[in-house]
């Protein structure tokens, strides 16, 4: 079960705080009269099930998470040396971003399934290519894990290296070389750039990979949709720019991007919305991501 940081009470709050919103108004925007708002902040109520979603929704669409974020950075100090050191808690960050990563994909592998797999042990009635996707991916995060630290530089031979390790085995996807063809994006209206241009463009955006100023989460959030909407490699782009993600992340000091498989057409939707100017979106979804990846620390 997903642990909030927030209850109900304390997101309306926040809502009521950041936005200016009256109650009356923050019932009509959640299709409920003003008494119920009434219980809920002064008689101390739990919304239901379907009401606490709409909270939540409502809270993620006014609240800038980044300041939230920060707030739980303070609490956690080095996540890359808790993830080298903790057995316990790197064991399950492997297996929660490889499963989630993986089903965001298309992936029939369950959580279990995934388990055993990365353990080394058989599974039942799945195909090869989907074991090995697990057991790559899982060996994709240990050379990570391995390389990374604080401040580190990606170069274009980590990205490549990466993107070898992921699709290991799947040798007509050219593990850790450029496609040298064209690929469909999916869900996304965006042209992506020729088989030419890969190598310039990904020069472009390792350049730029590394600047993170004065707001990191915003600039990371581009990054990611910069990466897939060059799409890079013929198959593999999704699970190697969340790892760039990750890495880009830990290396400043914040916890990892864990998108979810629930939160898949979100994901989707906020990239497509980047397409169109509007980062906003894809930033909101990663400070979400990190504050799953919080509460493997916390």
């Amino acid at each position: 079960m997903k642990v909030p940081f927030f209850s109900d009470m304390e997101k309306l709050q926040k809502i009521i705080k950041t936005v200016g919103i009256t109650r009356t108004m923050l019932a009509r925007r959640l299709e409920i009269d003003y008494k119920t708002i009434w219980r809920w902040l002064d008689r101390g109520v739990k919304p239901q099930i379907k009401q606490s979603r709409d909270i939540d929704q409502l809270f993620k669409e006014y609240v800038d998470l980044r300041e939230i974020v920060f707030e739980l950075k303070n609490k956690v100090n080095n996540p890359v040396e808790i993830l080298r050191n903790n057995r316990k808690i790197r064991k399950e960050f492997i297996l929660l971003t490889t499963y989630n990563s993986n089903a965001i994909e298309g992936s029939r592998m369950t959580k279990g399934e995934t388990e055993a797999a990365i353990a080394g042990h058989s599974v039942r009635g799945k195909e090869l290519f989907e074991i090995l996707e697990a057991v790559n991916h899982k060996n994709a995060m240990e050379f990570m894990l391995q390389e990374i630290r604080p401040g580190f530089r990606i170069t274009q031979k980590y990205i490549l290296k990466l993107h070898e390790i992921t699709m290991y085995n799947f040798n007509n996807k050219l593990p850790g070389k450029y496609r040298t063809g064209y690929v469909n994006l999916t869900n996304a209206d965006a042209a992506l750039p020729s088989a030419q241009d890969v190598p310039l463009k990904m020069a472009q955006f390792i350049k730029n990979l590394n600047h993170y100023g004065r707001d990191p989460i915003g600039k990371i959030a581009g990054h990611h949709y910069n990466f897939e909407i060059i799409h890079p490699f013929f198959d593999g782009n999704g699970r190697v720019g969340r790892l760039i993600m990750i890495t880009q992340l830990l290396s400043q000091g914040f916890a990892p991007a864990i998108i979810r498989v629930e939160d898949r057409y979100k994901y989707y939707m906020a990239l497509e919305k980047c397409s169109h100017g509007d980062l906003d979106n894809i930033v909101q979804m990663v400070c979400d991501s990190i504050m799953n990846g919080f509460r493997l620390f916390l």
